[in-house]
């Protein structure tokens, strides 16, 4: 497993990767966010982790770079920014799970291994068959899953969508009106947290009925009591390959 680490603490970086051997991952270290772009014409990770503390550049600046440029592949924010707001900043921002400073290397392994494990956040497993893909029409957008997610509205233009964001609206559209459980969205999204001591599913469920309903003009998504929550637009699955006009 190609695991990459973005953090200009070179010291931890070199005991992560000598504990990562290990497990027989291979580690790659960038110290500075202008390596990232030079990597990444190279190659990708299975999994990036990312500081946000960096020279030149904060991490959610990065990220927010990774997401403009559709990225394929699931970040893990490791951080010494550790307070609540910093934790619901950067899943806001589009990171698949976020660790801070000073940690376990046992957490951080079994955070990993969730972020591999999930067939949607996995590089290899989007070539595989069991990629969830498909090209959705809910209310007025149309929501294309797969290695480059994106909403489009004929109105307001392209939205490109994290795999968290991604993942989610995917459960959502296959639930067909029914409501779903915080587990249910955890499970979806590859989450390790347990529903009942974090709010960060709601966070993240915050996030994407906010992109809804700023693309949409509308709630597409509707909290249900002691549930979860539920999407209300009418979903039709459209066929594969069936053609449509979309804005460039």
């Amino acid at each position: 497993m190609n695991i990459w680490i973005l953090d200009d603490d070179e010291a931890m970086v070199s005991l992560l990767s000598r504990q990562s051997q290990k497990l027989n991952w291979n580690v790659q270290a960038l110290h500075h966010p202008r390596q990232l772009p030079q990597a990444l014409q190279e190659g990708q990770p299975d999994v990036l982790v990312l500081d946000q503390l960096l020279p030149e550049k904060h991490g959610l600046d990065v990220l927010a770079s990774l997401q403009q440029a559709g990225r394929a592949f699931p970040v893990l924010i490791l951080s010494a920014l550790g307070a609540p707001s910093d934790r619901i900043a950067g899943l806001e921002a589009g990171a698949d799970d976020y660790l801070s400073k000073p940690f376990h290397f046992r957490e951080l392994q079994l955070r990993v291994e969730r972020l591999l494990r999930n067939p949607y956040s996995s590089p290899q497993a989007e070539r595989a068959p069991s990629l969830p893909s498909g090209t959705f029409q809910l209310a007025n957008l149309r929501f294309e899953a797969g290695q480059h997610p994106r909403l489009i509205s004929d109105e307001r233009g392209v939205q490109r969508m994290s795999r968290g964001e991604c993942a989610l609206l995917y459960a959502f559209c296959r639930s067909q009106g029914a409501p779903l459980s915080r587990a249910q969205l955890l499970q979806a999204t590859g989450s390790l947290v347990v529903p009942g001591q974090t709010r960060t599913i709601d966070v993240r469920v915050s996030r994407l009925r906010r992109v809804l309903r700023d693309l949409a003009g509308e709630e597409l998504i509707q909290p249900e009591r002691g549930m979860g929550y539920r999407l209300v637009a009418d979903v039709k699955e459209l066929p594969h390959g069936q053609p449509q006009d979309s804005p460039a």
